[in-house]
């Protein structure tokens, strides 16, 4: 149901942007409206001014931008119409949306109570608890390593990692650190980071890739987002990427940014 609140709020959000282009746009239109008459293969355009009058004032070949913005002005109108309903129906929607929905009624219950049902679906905190419980064993880590850990004690393997860890941990995002992940075609690999969203139950993608300088790490990196890519998980939707070379390191503001963008 959370993902039904989160493409209806998305849907308004753009209505009522469009609904503000459309009412710019009608500010400047023709006065009337634009009558179009077909004989055959022949179409005259008419405009307009009295509604008494039917017919209209013939519209000549070279005052053909006139009838275009006619017929602009009767379909923005008409667009607006419909966006004024569409919201209408949105916030009947929400305003009617229950605060406890079918999946967390079992929250709703005393703990004692709880263990003696099983629930319809899993309600967000199950489905979280669940998703962080999971076992795995992440890639090992070279003898002579340099050691670095996160505010959570796991060790990663750069400082840039580290603040994205600790941003995702401080914002409560759930993750897990190069959790194993099976591509068709390249075997298996390990994302920097696998992130849930919980809103979505989605898991999404985030590779750091720290030294684009260097041209064999380059070379490899295009390899891997090409692998990604031949597995249906693209940048943008379920990749997030960041990048780093020596003279232009990742800061911490462009960590929030992706943070924002894409998990909030």
């Amino acid at each position: 149901m959370e993902q039904v609140k989160e493409l209806l709020e998305a849907r308004k959000s753009f209505l009522l942007q469009l609904k503000k282009e459309k009412v710019e746009a009608l500010r400047t239109v023709p006065e009337g409206s634009l009558r179009v008459c077909s004989h055959g293969k022949r179409t005259q355009y008419y405009h307009r001014n009295d509604p008494k009058d039917f017919s209209g004032v013939y519209i000549r070949s070279n005052e053909i931008e006139l009838a275009r913005e006619l017929a602009q002005k009767d379909y923005d109108q008409r667009v607006l119409r419909a966006i004024e309903k569409e919201v209408d129906a949105i916030d009947t929607y929400f305003n009617n949306y229950p605060q406890v929905n079918v999946e967390n009624v079992y929250e709703s219950l005393h703990k004692e109570r709880q263990k003696l049902i099983k629930p319809v679906g899993k309600s967000d905190q199950q489905y979280l608890q669940e998703w962080e419980c999971v076992e795995y064993e992440g890639k090992e880590f070279d003898e002579n390593m340099p050691e670095f850990y996160t505010a959570k004690g796991e060790r990663v393997r750069s400082k840039s990692e580290v603040i994205i860890a600790d941003m995702l941990y401080r914002e409560g995002i759930p993750y897990r650190y190069e959790y194993p992940l099976y591509l068709r075609g390249t075997g298996r690999i390990y994302p920097d980071f696998t992130i849930l969203n919980l809103r979505l139950r989605k898991e999404i993608l985030w590779e750091h890739l720290g030294m684009m300088d260097d041209f064999a790490y380059a070379e490899k990196t295009v390899r891997k987002i090409s692998g990604y890519e031949q597995n249906g998980i693209f940048p943008g939707e379920d990749l997030i990427l960041t990048y780093e070379t020596r003279k232009t390191p990742l800061n911490s503001r462009t960590i929030m940014l992706m943070i924002k963008h894409y998990l909030l």
